[in-house]
């Protein structure tokens, strides 16, 4: 490498410049403006290999992978990393809140073994526009009611897996649902007070050794904030090349 460096001085200065010294370069691609975004939050990144050992040779099926919206989706790393942290874990129960259209229900279902069930959680078709916890508007990211969990509902040999559930997360009867669970992702409404309110409730129903994982950390202020409120009080992560932040639960 030294003799490669020697040879080629300028082309190594400008390689060495663009990788760890990016400034004033204008990405053609979006999705590098995308992920410049992602600065919230105290938590360093780190790679899915240094949470989970071993977890590089789970195998994982995905489905729909490129029916995404390019600014609200689960991206395909971040769904693949998901549904391998589910297998790796052996997760047979699982919740999510925010089914949004049904990509990441129908990718965690998929990789469910037979026994596997998940439960998602989305707005009431009906729903009149109004909240349990009072939030401003620009936070109320609701999906078409008619497209909540389309794509799931593409594959109906999964159904038996899949358990919609309507209602405001805030509303939520968790002591009704099939506690505990094993994985528990958070994508729901993104202002503080859901997000705490979620996490509570999430970590009160989550077996001891069960994950937790939020969604949009690092993009969203008020998701980062809830998450690096944990940092010292149980393993926390943020994973390298994704919107994701995990937590496992070491005491029941």
């Amino acid at each position: 490498m030294f003799k490669k460096i020697l040879k080629n001085p300028f082309t190594a200065i400008v390689l060495i410049w663009r990788r760890f010294f990016p400034f004033g370069i204008k990405p053609k691609d979006m999705e590098a403006y995308r992920i410049g975004s992602w600065s919230y939050g105290q938590l360093k990144r780190v790679f899915i290999t240094d949470v989970f050992k071993g977890i590089e040779k789970t195998e994982v099926t995905l489905r729909n992978a490129f029916d995404k919206d390019f600014y609200t989706s689960m991206d395909m790393q971040e769904v693949f990393i998901l549904c391998s942290v589910m297998k790796h874990i052996q997760a047979k129960n699982i919740l999510e809140i925010g089914t949004f259209d049904g990509n990441t229900t129908l990718n965690l279902a998929l990789n469910l073994p037979e026994s596997g069930n998940i439960t998602t959680v989305d707005l009431p078709p009906e729903w009149d526009g109004t909240l349990q916890l009072d939030i401003p508007e620009i936070y109320k990211n609701v999906t078409e009611r008619s497209g909540v969990g389309r794509q799931y509902r593409e594959y109906p040999e999964l159904a038996y897996k899949i358990n919609q559930i309507f209602e405001d997360s805030a509303r939520l009867d968790w002591e009704a649902l099939d506690t505990p669970f094993d994985l528990i992702f958070l994508d729901g409404c993104h202002h503080y007070e859901y997000v705490k309110n979620d996490t509570l409730n999430a970590l009160q129903h989550l077996k001891k050794g069960g994950v937790l994982v939020w969604h949009d950390y690092g993009m969203i202020e008020d998701v980062s904030k809830v998450v690096d409120k944990y940092i010292g009080k149980m393993p926390v992560y943020a994973i390298r090349g994704t919107r994701i932040a995990l937590a496992i639960k070491e005491v029941l």
